[in-house]
């Protein structure tokens, strides 16, 4: 065995926990683990580490709104050339956490001289496993690219390799509850961000404006009464690894479903688009928030609030398929809106049209850079007063 090679999977007591998000949503997801009961949590690009065991391991998976995988790093190892990759994965005793009759696949991400393609290194790693296999049972487990029942993350940083199990599958913000959905829907994981990082507080009236799927207005009602967006989820990968410990894994979804609350919350999903709107009502009833929110049909500039404060979350078009003089008059539209009808209310707004945001006509008290997919955007906070932000006011430069 190489002596630089270290290998560990516990099947008791704790051990480390990486868990992946979107960028932005690294504070909130450290939150989210430290009120889960997580130790030792250390933020870094796009996700945080923590330390628990396999129970916690369970909980992260059913409960966590705001990460996108929970991985377990087994193993880290130096390599000079493509053979010490193999060798080094061939000697992990991958027997001990699945078998030959199950599915396999492998993803990899490279920044390294010693390989020039991602695939290159999946293929070497499926290699040295399927050998082991073969060499240990005569038997080897086969490729699945679509569901598979066992996921291995691979990442190679100069000569440095780090392998870490996918306990999720599926990326957690797959809930399960969305039937119907438009073109480029929001992520549930970044809604529910975007909900954390608004401050909104449950008391309070919740208008997702230009809902589209009805995406934030459903994280808002999960996370307000304390649901687990997991439990719409009938499987996730650890429950294929040997160590799988069903009756701990029932515990933990039973106390995850009994922590459920019944607060009345008052949220309202609004898009001027009859058939848009419909697909929202039928993801609304599907995650079982339809007692906690209204859907209405009309436009966000006829909208009149019901109560004298709260919050506003927009994510209008971003551009991409408008001119620049139709976005940038939404935009202003939008910004007239919000000072004419909704003092005392916080608006945040995601886009990623500098030219948008530049013609609200309103000073954002906060910005923050996130990514929606593969678009660089701010979420823009404005704080409504009567009086206070003037329309001569300009954005600054982001």
């Amino acid at each position: 065995m190489k002596e630089n090679l270290k290998y560990d999977f516990k099947t008791s007591g704790d051990f480390e926990i990486k868990v992946t998000t979107f960028f932005g949503l690294e504070e909130i997801l450290a939150k989210e683990l430290f009120q889960l009961g997580g130790k030792n949590i250390k933020q870094f690009t796009r996700g945080a580490s923590v330390t628990g065991d396999l129970g916690f391991l369970y909980k992260l998976n059913l409960c966590l709104h705001t990460g996108l995988k929970v991985l377990v790093p087994i193993a880290d190892f130096s390599i000079q050339n493509q053979q010490d990759l193999y060798d080094a994965v061939k000697q992990i005793e991958w027997e001990k956490f699945i078998g030959a009759e199950n599915t396999l696949m492998i993803e990899s991400v490279l920044n390294t001289e010693i390989f020039n393609h991602s695939l290159f290194v999946a293929q070497k790693a499926k290699d040295a496993i399927a050998d082991r296999f073969v060499e240990k049972t005569g038997k080897r487990p086969s490729v699945d690219l679509i569901k598979p029942d066992f996921k291995l993350y691979i990442h190679v940083f100069n000569n440095e390799v780090n392998i870490s199990l996918d306990s999720s599958g599926e990326p957690l913000y797959k809930r399960g509850y969305r039937s119907d959905i438009n073109k480029a829907p929001i992520k549930e994981v970044l809604a529910a961000g975007l909900v954390k990082l608004s401050g909104w507080e449950s008391h309070l009236l919740l208008i997702d404006g230009m809902c589209g799927s009805g995406t934030i207005a459903i994280e808002a009602a999960l996370w307000a009464n304390n649901v687990p967006p997991g439990c719409f989820r009938n499987e996730f990968t650890f429950m294929y690894w040997k160590n799988f410990n069903e009756d701990l894994y029932k515990t933990i979804f039973d106390g995850a479903l009994n922590k459920i609350k019944e607060h009345n919350v008052s949220i309202i999903a609004n898009d001027n688009d009859e058939a848009t709107l419909k697909k929202a009502a039928v993801n609304v009833k599907n995650a079982n928030v339809d007692d906690v929110i209204k859907c209405t049909n009309q436009s966000f500039f006829d909208i009149m609030p019901s109560k004298n404060s709260g919050t506003v979350i927009l994510n209008p078009p971003y551009g991409e398929r408008l001119a620049i003089n139709e976005i940038t008059a939404m935009y202003k539209e939008i910004g007239n809106k919000l000072k004419k009808d909704f003092n005392n209310f916080n608006a945040w707004i995601i886009t990623s049209s500098p030219d948008g945001f530049k013609s609200i006509g309103l000073r954002p008290s906060r910005k923050i850079k996130i990514y929606n997919g593969a678009l660089e955007c701010r979420f823009l906070k404005y704080e409504l007063y009567q009086g206070s932000k003037k329309a001569s006011k300009q954005n600054k430069e982001v």
